[in-house]
């Protein structure tokens, strides 16, 4: 990262940060279910604007349509604490299907702990605890993948999510079945737009002399990712139907320093609440810490997420946009493998919008960490000015073919650019 990219990065965490002193809980977290949308350590990170970009098992909460887009298999675990000493653990599991999007299971549960139950008169009369926990299966997939630079819609993927939630106040116990909706679109400029629809089918807690619905809710976010995903902004407006609420809005940062530390911050303008996080990636696997700070104390949140098996082979391009005559004159293809995958022979294919072939490189064994491509055909003239599609096709050593989804690289002429 350049020191003008990371001062940017800087900027943004601060200015998170500075609103800090204004934090108070929320206001909503009284609402039957609220405590579903307290869950995943990232999610949490930013502040809660995740709509646009849930694309790994906690996709379960925050927008199933994400599942569509995950590739490896997926384990997350979050544990949080609040200042009222509830805890609040998450763990999700979601697997791919090759080509057909991906399935996902996780389990939520709010414990109180042992509560003072008390008179009329404020006198104790002994403990209770308040336990609410849900059961989710969700599925997720990609019905458009046309990845092209004339068009404002490269990818678009659909989700539901069946829940239980079930109650345990003293000795009554309820429960209710319900059902979560989304939409996930890959947009041109690096944009993501999400829609979810939480509680489509609401869960109803059925008591003996009362009963408490979910209340049905649509949030849509917006998210922006910048330098090959070194940056991410993330924004999320939603409403809750039926009930006396006002419109949420939450804001939300990402940046990734050194490929491995990722910081992380947001905020709740609805209830004005801050939130700052961090990340520390290790092979597969991450760690995470978030926090908001109130003057009645904090609320912590710990995760961790494990990677494993799935697609075999990841490959991006930096700098999508290059000039052979400019100031970039070439891109690089980053390749990430499996480590646990046998690979028997690779192909990278650059082809044009008609779906010719302009440039193959091609080897057996595992690819290399890195490719090169400076704009050339195979015959060493150099491509037209225009969009071209990169997948990477490998075979296993059982002769299995995979081929990664379709992206896009652009070859421009004319005046140097550098360009994001």
């Amino acid at each position: 990262m350049t020191r003008s990219r990371a001062i940017f990065l800087g900027v943004i965490l601060w200015q998170f940060a500075l609103s800090a002193g204004s934090v108070r809980a929320a206001e909503d977290a009284g609402l039957p279910g609220e405590y579903l949308n307290y869950t995943g350590y990232r999610a949490l990170g930013m502040g809660r604007a995740y709509t646009a970009l849930a694309d790994g098992p906690d996709a379960l909460c925050w927008n199933p349509a994400g599942l569509g887009y995950l590739r490896p298999n997926t384990i997350s675990m979050t544990h949080t604490r609040t200042m009222e000493e509830f805890n609040l653990d998450s763990i999700f599991y979601a697997q791919p299907v090759f080509k057909k999007g991906a399935f996902g299971v996780g389990y939520i549960r709010q414990d109180s702990g042992r509560l003072i139950m008390t008179d009329d008169l404020n006198r104790a009369m002994g403990r209770y605890s308040d336990v609410q926990e849900t059961a989710v299966m969700g599925y997720g997939v990609s019905i458009i993948n046309k990845r092209s630079s004339k068009k404002l819609l490269h990818r678009l993927a659909i989700g539901s999510t069946i829940k239980y939630s079930r109650q345990s106040l003293y000795n009554v116990k309820a429960g209710g079945w319900g059902l979560d909706a989304g939409i996930l679109a890959k947009l041109k400029y690096n944009l993501s737009l999400g829609i979810r629809v939480q509680n489509l089918v609401a869960p109803t807690l059925k008591y003996e002399t009362a009963s408490d619905k979910f209340p049905r809710s649509v949030v849509m976010g917006l998210a922006l990712t910048l330098w090959g995903g070194q940056v991410i902004a993330a924004v999320d407006a939603g409403q809750a139907l039926g009930v006396t609420q006002k419109l949420k809005c939450n804001i939300g940062a990402e940046g990734t320093l050194w490929k491995i530390l990722k910081l992380r911050a947001g905020y709740d303008l609805s209830n004005r609440e801050s939130i700052f996080g961090f990340g520390y990636t290790f092979g597969r696997s991450e760690a995470a810490y978030a926090a908001n700070v109130t003057a009645e104390g904090p609320t912590q949140n710990a995760g961790f997420s494990y990677e494993f098996g799935g697609f075999p082979v990841t490959i991006t391009a930096n700098p999508e946009v290059f000039s052979p005559v400019g100031l970039k004159k070439s891109t690089t293809f980053t390749v990430k493998i499996n480590p646990a995958t046998r690979i028997y022979s690779w192909t990278l294919y650059i082809k044009d919008q008609d779906g010719n072939v302009a440039r193959s490189f091609r080897g057996n064994g595992s690819p290399p960490g890195e490719l090169t491509w400076d704009g050339s055909t195979q015959g060493g003239s150099m491509v037209a000015a225009s969009s071209y599609i990169y997948t990477m096709e490998v075979t296993n050593a059982e002769g299995k073919k995979e081929t990664t989804p379709s992206q896009v690289i652009r070859v421009v002429y004319g005046t140097p650019l550098d360009r994001l």
